[in-house]
């Protein structure tokens, strides 16, 4: 029997945590996408004494903890405000939600009003508390450019450095501003989308951005820059004296992230940063912590494969796609990324693939170059049928690529 994917519409937070197959997920915000190697310590205690010990690292730089119970959500949330990782509410909770560049403020080819743009930033959503009603996974962002170039991160609003100072980009509009008047103008963004009927994302709807701008009464906006479908390697060395690790697809032990928050302190000046794409940036650190499993390499072929929790904790999917993933690693050719989905929802990487491989009762869909929802052209595909199909895989679009019974 199949099990239809349920969408629930919203991501687990911290005061709103999310039930799945193995436990209620809850998942921290590190203000301004920082931890001290002791912040990061008191996580990975938590998340064993009050779930199952799994984390995760989201797509937006947050921790997501797996297995807990009821009364652990509860519990767990107590212990991350004692440890300064938390806010008082969920509203509260909600308006921290800033997705921002990782080597903000380290990077010497970064904007270096950076750090300023993005406190003023923080405090005025910290400080809005009639901000309210804003649709479900809104987010804001900072790009501050360098190693993580600028059009990189997708959100509802983007704080974006250029070559002259800076640009607040909402939907498809965009206007030129001095770094002081960047939250400002966010934040009055923000307060116009939650005020329209209905509330909608001008991350899903661009258009918005042109309404948005004139209820604030700033219409002279021009055309917003194409962002750019990248994905920066965050291992290895790193601008700013800094060192990056990426974790593998799945989730980890606690024990890894406690293990990584001492080499933190021993070897770096005890801060790491959270950053999307799976990966951590140890501040002051010149040496990778030597774990078993984590991504020091920058051709590591893991870095372009994703895969969601499947059968270890959803009831949605229908194999344990983090086993297959790694399975087909040392298959997958250069320049070539894949996507193990658990179901069709897709949710370890809503966007396309070269290759995106959806678990079914039956085995594997195949859906090149597409999302997880897409259609897939062919079904029931075998992991044994599928090394081949994978191994002889062109990074290059208008290739054509071996059918899935070929090989």
């Amino acid at each position: 029997m199949t099990i239809a994917p349920t969408v629930r519409g919203w991501c687990p937070g911290l005061h709103t945590p999310m039930e799945a197959a193995d436990g209620w997920l809850v998942r921290v915000r590190p203000p301004l996408g920082r931890l001290s190697g002791a912040q990061a310590r008191q996580i990975a205690r938590a998340a064993t004494m009050h779930g199952n010990g799994l984390i995760e690292l989201t797509s937006r730089g947050n921790l997501q903890l797996r297995g807990l119970t009821s009364d652990g959500t509860r519990a767990f949330a107590h212990d991350m405000r004692i440890a300064g990782l938390a806010g008082a509410d969920a509203a509260t909770e909600a308006r921290r939600g800033l997705l921002l560049s990782p080597l903000a403020g380290i990077d010497p080819a970064a904007a270096p009003d950076a750090p300023d743009v993005i406190r003023a930033l923080d405090t005025a959503l910290t400080n809005a508390d009639t901000l309210r009603g804003l649709p479900a996974k809104f987010v804001i962002a900072v790009e501050c450019g360098g190693h993580v170039p600028a059009g990189t991160l997708r959100a509802d609003i983007v704080a974006r450095a250029t070559d002259t100072g800076w640009m607040v980009v909402c939907g498809d509009r965009a206007l030129a501003c001095p770094g002081a008047d960047v939250a400002r103008i966010a934040v009055a963004l923000a307060h116009a989308l939650a005020a329209m009927k209905p509330v909608m994302r001008p991350l899903r709807d661009p258009m918005l951005g042109q309404a948005a701008f004139a209820r604030i009464r700033m219409p002279d906006t021009a055309t917003a820059p194409s962002a750019r479908p990248h994905r920066p390697v965050l291992a290895g060395p790193l601008p700013g004296h800094a060192m990056g690790v990426v974790l593998p697809p799945g989730p980890i032990a606690a024990r890894m992230l406690e293990d990584i928050a001492r080499w933190c302190d021993e070897r770096g000046n005890g801060h790491m940063r959270v950053a999307p794409w799976r990966a951590i940036v140890l501040e002051q650190c010149d040496t990778p912590p030597p774990l078993p499993g984590l991504i020091t390499q920058v051709d590591d072929p893991r870095l372009r494969i994703w895969a969601c929790i499947g059968t270890r904790g959803c009831a949605c999917a229908t194999r344990d796609v983090i086993a297959d993933a790694h399975a087909l690693a040392p298959d997958l050719p250069p320049g070539v990324s894949l996507h193990v989905s658990g179901c069709a929802k897709g949710c370890a990487h809503p966007a396309p693939a070269d290759i995106t491989l959806v678990a079914g009762p039956d085995g594997y869909g195949l859906c090149p170059h597409g999302r997880a929802d897409n259609t897939p052209v062919d079904i029931g595909l075998s992991l044994a049928q599928i090394h081949p199909i994978v191994r002889g895989w062109s990074p290059a679009p208008h290739r054509s690529h071996p059918t899935p019974r070929e090989n």
